[in-house]
């Protein structure tokens, strides 16, 4: 209904202003009660250079023959044009909508591929996580994992492939340290109680001991070489290090409902046919590679340092505004630059790509304008033959960044370990659901409590972050993290609970089929029967825009549009809940009309929260 009032506003305006419009914003007026939609005439006063009162005045008396049809009346408040819709076209739009949204007719989205909407034939690769080997996960990891789970599970409902992958930060000099530091002090009963832990524990110790002893740190990159170079013991306690550490991981982000399709690590591209752990395709271009690729294409160059060492860096013109970045040191090992760029001309070889997306944090906003840069230049983002879904033939790669968590009280130090490990985070915030639940109830059963709070737990937490904006930093309160009341992830679910009760104690259990649709319209003598108050109409308007949110959060990778839009729907329904009565509706049909708005409101609002990785209570 939104999108044809779009239209029609699109079509007068064209034919009685010669002037294209590519967005008409429709706003919600002040008083919904009274009018749908608002549309203000300022971008047109300015284009048309006239008053924005006359234009809405204009306006007004060419949407006149519109009345009745789509629209029921029209009036004008200063610059804005009010617009009422028709309810009875309205009741039909929004019956119309339901048939054709899969989940609403009570099938899962896989099963109904081919019905209404059709797979779109794009494919993204979406690079996130980011973890480090050595360190265990933290609560800065609540940011791209869930950040980067909520876009995949999108994009996959609008229909694109999708492919992820962890990207495990396993390379570098660091593992120099860690090699030399497990050598020297390592335990073998730590070793195997927790991995990640003992190399965390490791690497705190050589890094003190360097800055006591800076003979250390050419023993350090001796043991990186070595490992660069295929020594076969550095490469079993590399595996060693990075599959303790890879299963160790996935066990926190299965926790929070997120599972990458693969984790492909730094280390891969080093092109070393280190061992893989999962189906992925074989490299063709390892680091070493891209850099001799490069320096043929006159896109690096070698560079004479003072020692008479060579490296190998890429520098930029002034017109490109970027400063010179390193690929090959002078010990000849690869920056990380080199993987990165190993890796974009590594998904675009085996993958047919629409874009690439990396949410990352902000601190490599430099490093991915760089690498995305050279990629360009080399050449390796253009298709062979033009996607069919674009009129460029490049693939988009695109940084999804993100800011930072601070904690109330002191600053954060992942150097010195100063900062609340994720797994501790996860067990405080189920404890003190499972505290709150039982406050409320006391009669509640073991086996019920433990399901019921891990629902609620990470319904709290993932929704705490993924409201925000992840272009903004965040403070860390535990008081906001664990709130059960207004906009929180408990406040959303107890809606959810709410609408199925109703639904229960009505004998509701009817699945709209398209061989069981919903009478269109409902009848009730002459007069057609149709959603009454703007209760109903704002929570049936928040429903069918379902899809324009998930199309929405997509064009910048937002997840938090979603997070919003549960939240707005929530509070429709809450709206709904204390003005509608379901249960003393005398006329049958206005009942089952209002039971399809319940029933409609909850399976899209599950929806919702299934694309944040969120599981909805049954009960609370």
């Amino acid at each position: 209904m939104k999108q044809e009032i779009q239209n029609l506003l699109k079509k007068v305006i064209k034919e009685n202003y010669n002037l294209n419009l590519e967005e008409i914003k429709l706003e919600n007026p002040p008083k919904k009660e009274l009018w749908d939609y608002a549309f203000g005439c300022f971008l047109l006063a300015r284009d048309l250079k006239k008053n924005p009162v006359q234009i809405a005045e204009e306006i007004n008396k060419w949407l006149k023959p519109s009345v009745d049809n789509i629209i029921e009346s029209t009036s004008v408040a200063w610059p804005y044009l009010n617009i009422k819709v028709n309810k009875n076209s309205f009741t039909e739009k929004f019956l119309d909508y339901i048939k054709l949204s899969p989940f609403l007719k009570g099938s899962t989205w896989s099963e109904t591929k081919g019905e209404g909407l059709k797979p779109n034939n794009k494919t993204i690769y979406i690079d996130y996580i980011w973890a480090n080997v050595w360190k265990p996960m933290h609560i800065g990891h609540m940011c791209t994992p869930n950040q980067g789970q909520v876009m995949i599970n999108c994009y996959k409902k609008l229909w694109y492939r999708v492919i992820s992958d962890s990207h495990i930060w396993d390379w570098g000099i660091i593992f120099g340290k860690l090699i030399l530091a497990f050598k020297n002090w390592w335990n073998e009963n730590k070793l195997k109680e927790n991995a990640v832990e003992h190399l965390l524990e490791l690497y705190i110790k050589i890094t003190a001991e360097a800055e006591k002893n800076t003979e250390l740190e050419e023993e350090i990159r001796n043991e990186f070489k070595k490992l660069a170079s295929w020594d076969k013991d550095s490469i079993k306690l590399w595996a060693s290090f990075t599959k303790e550490s890879i299963e160790a991981m996935n066990v926190q982000l299965w926790r929070m409902n997120i599972k990458p399709d693969f984790n492909i690590w730094e280390s891969f591209y080093e092109g070393l046919h280190l061992p893989k752990m999962e189906n992925y395709p074989d490299l063709e271009f390892s680091m070493k590679n891209i850099v001799d690729e490069l320096l043929e294409k006159n896109i690096a160059s070698i560079t004479q340092n003072e020692d008479w060492t060579k490296s190998i860096w890429v520098h930029f013109s002034e017109e490109e505004k970027l400063s010179s970045c390193i690929l090959q040191k002078r010990d000849w090992t690869h920056w990380y630059l080199a993987s990165d760029l190993a890796a974009i001309k590594y998904r675009k070889s085996n993958w047919n790509l629409e874009k690439i997306i990396y949410f990352v944090d902000s601190r490599q906003q430099l490093h991915l304008r760089q690498a995305f840069l050279i990629a360009e230049k080399a050449g390796w983002l253009t298709h062979p033959q033009p996607l069919p879904s674009k009129e460029g033939s490049n693939v988009e790669l695109f940084h999804a960044y993100n800011w930072f968590i601070s904690l109330k009280d002191w600053a954060m130090s992942t150097r010195k370990w100063r900062i609340i490990k994720l797994d501790k985070l996860l067990d405080e915030a189920e404890s003190k659901a499972e505290k709150i639940i039982l406050e409320k109830r006391d009669d509640i059963k073991w086996e019920e409590l433990k399901e019921l709070s891990k629902k609620i737990w990470i319904g709290a937490i993932k929704y705490w972050y993924l409201k925000k904006n992840r272009e903004s930093d965040i403070i860390f309160d535990w008081d906001e993290f664990m709130s059960f009341e207004w906009n929180s992830g408990p406040y959303i679910q107890y809606a959810y609970v709410r609408a199925i009760r109703i639904l229960e104690k009505e004998g509701y259990e009817k699945e709209l089929t398209n061989k069981n649709p919903p009478i269109i319209p409902f009848h009730k003598g002459d007069e057609n029967i149709s959603f009454e108050s703007s209760s109903e109409i704002d929570l049936a308007k928040k429903i069918m825009n379902f899809n324009i949110i998930l199309e929405k959060s997509t064009q910048n990778n937002y997840p938090h549009i979603i997070a919003e839009y549960a939240y707005e729907l929530t509070k429709a329904f809450s709206n709904f809940y204390n003005n509608v009565s379901v249960k003393d509706e005398e006329n049958e049909e206005y009942k089952e009309l209002k039971l399809i708005l319940v029933d409609s409101f909850a399976k899209t609002l599950k929806e919702t929260f299934e694309i944040l990785g969120i599981e909805m209570p049954e009960k609370m």
